[in-house]
């Protein structure tokens, strides 16, 4: 019987400690321009791939394309809920940048959502953001349809892409 008792408390104490509520956390993937990105056409000129990201080190636009993975797709639905871009300058002048986010399989509807911003001259990093609310969805909510998504972009020269990054939410298990 104390034995029993003992356990008891013991185990009213663990789960005091431990609650076992399952939840959620929101977990981000980033991924490097260089790396994830390059030109339509690979005889571009000027568009080079660093450690910095995907550089348009030349002067005439460049269209580019980044494709990236969802490590947490489920079956064809979206798991991703926001999709950023950290675009730069590189020469002291601000350049106005156009890009095109697409999601869907390559027999199936694909969905669009094109974008503009401006790098700062100053060569800080300006963030394109792409959520639900752009594919008439409401922000916060899962990006619509599957996690195939790429982005094209013009870029101009003396722009950079330095990197890629997807936000998601994740079931945490409970304890």
């Amino acid at each position: 019987m104390r034995t029993l008792l003992g356990v008891t408390i013991a185990a009213v104490v663990l789960a005091s400690v431990f609650p076992a509520n399952a939840g959620t956390d929101i977990r981000y993937q980033t991924a490097q321009g260089g790396v994830v990105c390059k030109p339509t056409n690979p005889g571009s000129t000027g568009v080079v791939a660093k450690a910095t990201g995907l550089r348009n080190e030349g002067t005439a636009n460049t269209t580019v394309i980044c494709g990236f993975e969802s490590s947490n797709s489920r079956s064809d639905f979206g798991t991703i809920q926001l999709i950023t871009m950290g675009l730069y300058g590189l020469n002291g002048a601000a350049k106005a940048v156009s890009c095109t986010a697409v999601n869907g399989f390559a027999n199936g509807s694909p969905i669009y959502a094109t974008k503009n911003v401006t790098t700062d001259a100053g060569g800080a990093a300006v963030l394109l953001n792409f959520d639900a609310s752009d594919f008439g969805g409401t922000a916060g909510d899962p990006l619509p349809a599957s996690d195939y998504w790429s982005i094209t972009c013009n870029l101009p020269g003396s722009t950079s892409i330095g990197y890629m990054r997807t936000q998601f939410t994740v079931n945490t298990p409970a304890v």
